[in-house]
């Protein structure tokens, strides 16, 4: 056989064709036209032949599909071999032998080989997707898809469900979508509704079984679901169309209603996998269930059909099966129904039944509230659907538990049941008063059986129970109220669960417990039955702790607003339950006590959060306060009885200590609080100033020396919650001896005042410090082993100003040693996931950064030494020689020092402080050392613990150093930075880091007020600096230093120098002999000099980061001298000499360099800036020189004028050749800047040239393709200032030149084309030079060809909105640089028509669907430039106000649709979230603008308000994005007439006037009374 050419799918056409075998002609082909109809006649017969093999049947049905001449005549033409028509015939013809072969097939009238049959599928494949067929189709010829046709192709898609399909499954799934994808095809199953509700129902079960938990592990192709989203649209047009709603309700819950409801759980649910097909996971999942809830919302929930429901469901029985069906008026039992349908098992496995009905139902009683919630008519009718629902999750209409209920499966009950009471609280469908009036409390009663079910079957380890219970709260607290005590055991007394998630959603229920008895007045109640769970047999012999912290805070938010009457009425509440519950039987019970411990708890936590009392409190309520006091004061004496004849150790003694320490603290707080803020209460436990200052010090209030000594000798080895109690009672203590006026500051005073500091500060056992790695929730009552170091740190911490004073020494000592110990321990692996909660080291860094230590110097001085001390150490134990001698100096100094030396060098005198004087014989020793070479070697471990140190000096503030501390500091600093050496096993990148830390940390006392330059001469420092770290010690470290830790370190080291060198200027520090010695030393030292030469030769690592280090010095002190000229006449004549000796000495080592290998090898970045450097400081000098008037032609000329000629060409060069860093395009923009300024101070002839070449490299660097958006937007500033420096002085052909080429490049063709880079050059000079500084002449130029740039941006802004893939990367600037235009262009652009431009482009711009970040500067653009317009050109916007108002409606529309309110699984990120705040806040911004600035606006006041309200009618915001959104519509609404309100209330829908009703009436309640206050108080 001869070989027969495959179909090829785009229609394609060979230009050869080869015969089949079983034709009579066997030579290849073309043949002459008689030949030709020969041969088409003999295929149209040998196709109808039964006597042809279908193999070669379908050869040659192939052969004459891919001819191009071939035709096969119809019944028309049957007896004609005609060659006139080519094409339509042959393919109808073709089309219709194969759906008959297959037909044939599958009706048993014909037995085909399964190869033929896959080959009639590929071939049937080929026809319906070809663009021959399409061709016809266009043309208007008849062509229908066989009804039999459509059948198989039903049939075998069940089969690829059930996989027993022989036929490829993707090539059935292609032949299905090119059958939906041609309209003439499709109408087959568009006229026969059946038959496509099978298609759609058999797709959704081939999708099923694809995400199936046994094919979870197979990755999903997009094919299936493409094809299944096709069909459901398919679908959705057709239902639209059927005018028997219920015939699409029969067909729908029969076929659709299950694999639907299944499908759109698997999509829900599904684990997706990497290899899944992106575009199902990220849009096709989403469409698909869209589209799924349209079709059962619409078929089973038509508004029609509400007679039916009431029908059903107020017949308070089960309609019997065999009345269900359709009759002529309607549905029968249309719940049942769907119940059933979705109680039928088969469709998918048994586990998964549950579940798929579990998530179905709330969704269905979603769609039914959405349609029939609207009226409250229809409110009964949505309860009694939630009541015939319950029943589908095996609950009884009666609200209890079936028989055949699965425990197993309460949490998707619980969950289903969370969702379905939510959708009734959102649709409002509980009307309490309509319920109890007109339905006998039918829906109270409801949730009541419902609230018995889940507090009689409590789940308290799943979460949905508790937001269930907080639902049933939210609708009436009488639901809950009968079971409150159950209801305060389950979830707030007894819950012991320690899941996050439980625990988080306990709280929340509980919180709300207490919100909604305190909105009710009815607080005191729901203490009591608290207190009564507490006095129950506990179930464990350890409850969990009463109140957690969120529990804590909410609680004492709902005393605080509660009335005195009430916290007094709670607080007596506890006390009576506790002297008789509680107290009789005691003894020795531990159950007892953990009684006591709890009440106590709640009742130091509501004293603690109660008003205070004042003097405007009743009488009756201080009475009641003082008996309440009087009564805790006689509880503390009895417990301190019982503690006196009890032995310490036990559980019982701890706990009872415990609980009368914390009724003491209590006590002690409120009594001294309601003594300072009211006049008529009379303390209980007055007591006289001799007892306040008794040495043996009582810390419990109103109780003998002797009782209280009874219980402190027992108490000494307390646990630590009893010992933070009892400091805390000290610090009580401190602060009524402190307030006392009757007490004498005598020494018998400050001594007991030292005594209780030192007992508040000491904890009892240095054993009870050293677990440092819990956390605290900042609660007395949670105090345990692991959080006391935590709290007792706090409260130190916080309380130092109080007790420092009083402190010894010593213990100011121990406070800064224990100060550091915390800051280098790590913090807790889960303190980062705590919220509200303390750890010691978070609390030591706030301390040291905050300003406590600034207020209390000798503190501050002892913590700076603690650090200098432990530096030492690590210092000394490895020193040899001098250096050894010189850390003996150091601890010497540290440790000599006294506060009198400290006074006398803060004092300006012209004697010199012994302090000084031993800084200063320190600072000669360590500059011999660094001359001599010594180094110390570390270790790797004594490195990373001196690194540590040297970051935890991070946040000690210099100001708050004296002067001895800080030179002290600083020469340690520089003692580390000098002599450090790394062991083999240190790490260089360690060893580098050291360094950088201890020189940045050199740079940060410099910027404060005190200056090492007292103890050591500046020319010395900056010698020793440099010559230190070009020490053979160092240069071996730095060898093995990777590039880019190099260069940040280099950096610091240059910021230091750059520092030092400005304090020497700024302070007159012998500025002429420190900057000459050190000029000198650079040019004309051994050191420097050797470095230099090294650039002329091969160079090596350490070589060339010496050179580095020497040419970025060099740098240094340029820049230094030159950013001080023009200060002052006489520092200019010192700085000019010296700036012109280094730029001289820089220039030949840097043009070798340049020459040589050290360039590449030096990096680009460097090179640049050592090089503007020099460039700079010639022009600075020179400009110096001709103001002082001394510029004559030798003086002014400059040096290396050659090597910045070919350095710039260079430059030019590279710039935008290739990928370059940010950092060395930058300092590149910088140099030609400053170069063009120095060809135009010496008129250079190349100035013209260079114009052109700069102006063209820009072009070309903006429009490079490896540039982001971001770096072109991060370069715009540096740009800027060269485009300034270039058009400062250009002539006006220079600047037409500019103006052309971003003309040309401005182009949206270029856009559409794909050269977006060179639209995007031209966007950014257009923004760049509306804001640039021009000549006027340049100006006037700019501003006359402003309207065709605007034009153009317009029309470029229309053209990219085609593609979303270039919203950032280029329809966002081109809207920036629109915006800039109009900015600037205020008072310049006259014609109006120039500003509305704007308007069309942003109409174009899309707002959905977008990336957050994408989205948030798209909408931040479009502001800004409708906001230049609103700024800049109020008059435009007032007439052009419905193009304005259209703009800025996208807006809004769009921030209300991406800030509703989401569900669960769709909420976003965080970044996501502040993304949408943020556009929020530009709307309200946009909104308080129009109102202020343009009160002609007034006329569409009501517009505007009109479709805000129209917009919000459809959504639900988040409370966030509301109030932005709300606060922004009060200032429209302030420019309402009351005749717009009446209009607006006339003219809006009614779904929109409620709305709007609403909207008013707060603005009414909250806006207006407040505006109107402003108003008069500004009269």
């Amino acid at each position: 056989m001869v070989r027969v050419s495959s179909l090829n799918r785009t229609g394609a056409q060979r230009s050869t064709v080869t015969a089949p075998s079983c034709c009579c002609f066997s030579r290849v082909l073309p043949v002459r036209p008689q030949r030709m109809a020969a041969i088409y006649s003999g295929i149209h017969l040998k196709l109808k032949s039964p006597r042809t093999p279908w193999a070669d049947k379908l050869k040659l049905a192939r052969f004459a599909w891919i001819s191009p001449q071939c035709v096969l005549p119809n019944k028309e033409q049957a007896g004609h071999n005609s060659l006139k028509c080519k094409s339509g015939f042959c393919d109808t013809v073709l089309f219709d032998w194969t759906s008959h072969a297959l037909t044939c097939y599958y009706s048993k009238k014909a037995e085909l080989p399964l190869s033929v049959v896959e080959g009639l599928w590929v071939y049937l494949d080929n026809i319906l997707h070809s663009k021959k067929l399409q061709m016809v189709l266009s043309q208007g010829k008849a062509l229908s898809l066989r009804l039999a046709l459509a059948q198989v192709i039903n049939e075998r898609v069940w089969e690829c469900a059930c996989g027993s399909c022989p036929v490829s499954e993707s090539t059935v799934l292609s032949c299905c979508q090119g059958i939906l994808s041609s309209p003439s095809l499709a109408a087959t199953y568009a006229t026969k509704y059946e038959l496509l509700v099978e298609l759609v129902s058999r797709l959704s079960a081939l999708a099923c079984s694809r995400l199936s938990p046994r094919s979870a592990q197979e990755p999903l192709t997009a094919k299936l679901f493409e094809v299944l989203f096709q069909a459901i649209n398919s679908y959705l047009a057709v239902q639209r169309q059927q005018t028997n709603p219920s015939r699409v309700f029969s067909q729908v819950a029969a076929h659709l209603l299950q694999p639907f409801l299944l499908l759109r759980h698997l999509l829900a649910v599904r684990a997706w996998l990497p290899e899944d097909d992106g575009h199902i996971r990220h849009h096709l999942s989403r469409e698909i269930r869209n589209k799924v809830d349209v079709v059962l919302q619409s078929a089973l929930f038509s508004p029609d059909f509400l007679h039916s429901y009431k029908e059903e469901l107020y017949q308070g029985k089960e309609v019997s099966s065999t009345k269900k069906g359709l009759t002529a008026k309607g549905l029968i039992a249309p719940v049942s129904t769907i119940l059933e349908k979705l109680c039928e098992t088969g469709l998918c496995d048994s586990s998964l039944h549950f579940a798929v009905r579990a998530n179905s139902l709330p969704l269905l009683y979603r769609f039914f509230l959405d349609v029939f919630s609207k009226g409250e008519d229809n409110n009964m009718v949505c309860f009694q659907l939630l009541a015939r629902f319950l029943t589908a999750m095996d609950l009884t209409e009666a609200v209890t538990i079936k028989d055949t209920f699965d425990p197993g499966n309460w949490s998707l009950v619980l969950l289903t049941l969370e969702n379905l009471l939510n959708s009734s609280l959102t649709g409002d469908i509980y009307n309490v008063a309509a319920d109890r009036i007109h339905h006998g409390e039918a829906q109270f009663n409801f949730y009541r059986n419902l609230a018995q079910l889940l507090l009689n079957n409590a789940q308290t380890a799943i979460p949905a129970w508790y937001r269930c219970l907080k639902t049933l709260l939210a609708l009436n607290h009488l639901i809950i109220e009968p079971d409150l005590d159950d209801l305060v055991c389950c979830s707030w007394i007894d819950a012991d669960c320690k899941d996050p998630r439980v625990m988080k959603a306990r709280e929340v229920l509980t919180a709300s417990v207490f919100q909604v008895y305190e909105k009710l007045r009815q607080l005191p109640r729901l203490l009591q039955e608290a207190v009564e769970v507490i006095c129950r047999p506990a179930v464990d012999k350890l409850r969990p702790p009463v109140l957690t912290a969120a529990l804590q805070k909410c609680l004492s938010q709902c005393v605080l607003n509660s009335p005195h009457s009430q916290s007094l009425e709670m607080c007596s509440l506890i006390l009576e339950r506790m002297q008789s519950c509680v107290l009789p039987d005691l003894q020795e019970d531990e159950d007892m006590a953990l009684k006591l411990f709890s009440l106590t708890v709640l009742l130091h936590s509501i004293l603690f959060s109660m008003k205070s009392l004042d003097n405007s409190t009743p009488v009756p309520v201080l009475k009641r306060a003082q008996n309440l006091m009087e009564k805790m004061r006689d509880i503390i004496r009895f417990l301190l009885n019982n503690l006196a004849g009890h032995t310490p150790g036990s559980l019982w003694f701890e706990k009872v200590l415990q609980v009368t320490l914390l009724l003491s603290y209590t006590w002690v707080e409120v009594d001294t609080l309601f003594k300072i803020h009211c006049s008529k209460y009379v303390s209980p436990g007055e007591e006289d100033s001799d007892g306040l200052t008794d040495k043996s010090i009582c810390l419990l209030p109103c109780v003998a020396v002797k009782e209280w000594s009874k219980v402190d000798l027992k108490s000494k080895d307390c646990s630590p919650a009893n010992r933070f109690l009892q400091q805390l009672l000290a610090l009580h203590r401190m602060k009524q001896i402190i307030l006392r006026t009757d007490v004498q500051p005598d020494k018998n005073v400050q001594k007991v005042l030292g005594k209780v500091a030192q007992f508040f500060i000491r904890p009892a056992a240095t054993s009870q410090i050293q677990p440092c790695s819990g956390l605290w929730d900042c609660q007395v009552n949670t105090v345990d082993v692991s959080s006391y170091p935590v709290a007792h740190w706090f409260h130190v911490t916080s309380n130092l100003p109080l007790v420092a004073p009083y402190l010894s020494h010593e213990d100011l000592s121990y406070i800064a040693d224990l100060l550091l110990n915390f800051l280098l321990r790590e913090d807790a692996p889960d303190a980062a996931n705590q919220e509200n909660c303390l750890s010691v080291t978070f609390v030591s860094k706030h301390v040291l950064g905050s300003s406590i230590l600034l207020e209390f110097p000798p503190l501050f001085s002892l913590v700076l030494k603690c650090f200098l001390q432990r530096m030492v150490g690590i210092l000394s134990s490895n020193a040899r020689g001098q250096c050894c001698m010189a850390l003996a100096k150091f601890e010497e100094v540290i440790s000599t020092e006294t506060e009198e030396d400290m006074e006398a060098s803060i004092e300006e005198s012209s004697e010199v402080s012994p302090s000084l004087m031993r800084l200063e014989s320190l600072s000669r020793m360590i500059f011999s050392l660094v001359k001599a070479g010594d180094a110390i070697t570390f270790a790797e471990a004594q490195t990373k613990g001196l690194l540590d140190l040297l970051k935890a000096c991070r946040s000690l503030k210099p100001d708050g150093m004296s002067s001895e501390d800080h030179c002290t500091f600083f020469l340690l600093l520089f003692f580390i930075a000098s002599t450090f050496q790394g062991d083999s096993n240190t790490e260089p990148a360690v060893a580098v880091e050291l360094l950088k830390e201890a020189y940045g940390l050199m740079t940060s006392l410099q910027s404060g007020r005190g200056c090492v330059l007292k103890v050591v001469h500046g020319s010395e420092l900056l010698m020793a600096a440099v010559n230190s770290l070009l020490s053979q010690s160092y240069v071996r470290v730095l060898k093995a230093v990777d590039s880019t830790k190099w260069l940040a370190f280099l950096q610091v080291f240059q910021d230091f120098l750059k520092c030092l060198i400005q304090t020497i200027i700024s302070r007159k520090k012998s500025v002429r002999l420190n900057l000459e010695k050190f000029t000198t030393f650079m040019v004309e030292s051994a050191v420097t000099v050797s470095t230099l030469s090294i650039s002329r030769g091969k160079l090596e690592v350490e070589k060339l980061k010496a050179l580095q280090l020497v040419l970025a010095s060099f740098s240094t002190l340029s820049q230094v001298m030159n950013s001080s000229l023009g200060e002052s006449e006489k520092m200019d004549e010192t700085l000019i000499p010296l700036l012109k000796k280094t730029v001289v000495s820089m220039g030949p080592a840097i043009e070798s360099s340049l020459r040589g290998e050290a360039c590449r090898l030096m990096g680009q970045t460097f090179t640049v800036e050592v090089v503007m450097g020099m460039l700079k400081a010639e022009l600075a000098w020179t400009s110096c020189l001709n103001r002082l008037g001394d510029g004559e032609p030798e003086n002014s000329k400059f040096y290396h004028l050659s090597l910045y000629r070919s350095f710039s060409q260079q430059i030019l060069k590279e710039l935008s050749s290739s990928a370059r860093p940010m950092s060395f395009i930058s300092s590149s923009l910088h140099f030609l800047s400053a170069y063009h300024s120095a060809l135009e101070r010496i008129h250079d002839p190349s100035h013209n040239n260079f114009y052109f070449l700069v102006v063209q490299n820009l072009r070309k660097l903006l429009s490079a393709s490896w540039l982001s958006v971001s770096d072109v937007q991060s370069l715009e500033p540096t740009v800027g200032q060269l485009l300034a420096q270039l058009l400062s002085r250009s002539n006006m052909e220079q600047y037409q030149h500019l103006l052309a080429a971003v003309g040309k490049d401005l182009n949206a063709h270029l856009a559409s084309s794909g050269r977006y880079t060179e639209v995007l050059s031209a966007v950014t000079m257009s923004k760049l030079l509306a804001s640039c500084p021009l000549p006027e002449t340049h100006s006037k130029a700019f501003w006359c060809t402003a309207p065709q740039i605007i034009s153009a941006i317009a029309f470029v802004v229309k053209e990219c909105s085609k593609e979303k893939s270039l919203m950032e990367s280029l329809t966002v600037p081109a809207l920036q640089a629109l915006a800039a235009l109009l900015r600037h262009g205020a008072g310049v652009l006259q014609n109006p028509h120039h500003v509305t431009l704007a308007f069309s482009a942003l109409s174009f711009v899309q707002l959905e669907h977008m990336s957050s970040a994408a989205y948030h500067s798209a909408f931040e653009a479009v502001h800004e430039t409708l906001f230049s317009v609103v700024q800049c050109h109020p008059q435009v916007m007032l007439t052009a106000a419905p193009s304005f108002l259209n703009c800025f409606y996208r807006l809004v529309a769009s921030i209300m649709r991406e800030g509703r309110q989401r569900g669960e699984t769709e909420k976003g990120s965080v970044e996501e979230t502040e993304a949408l705040l943020k556009c929020a806040r530009l709307v309200e911004r946009m909104y308080t603008h129009i109102a202020s600035a343009a009160e002609s606006f007034t006329v569409l006041s009501t517009f505007v308000v009109a479709q805000y309200v129209c917009e919000l009618q459809k959504v639900t915001l988040q409370p966030d994005i509301k109030s932005h959104l709300t606060e922004g519509i009060y200032r429209i609404l302030d420019l309402c007439m009351e005749q717009d309100i009446r209009f607006l209330n006339a003219t809006l829908q009614p779904g929109v006037r409620e709305v709007f009703g609403e909207l008013y009436d707060s603005y009414s309640r909250y806006h207006k009374p407040q505006r109107q206050g402003e108003e008069k108080y500004t009269v």
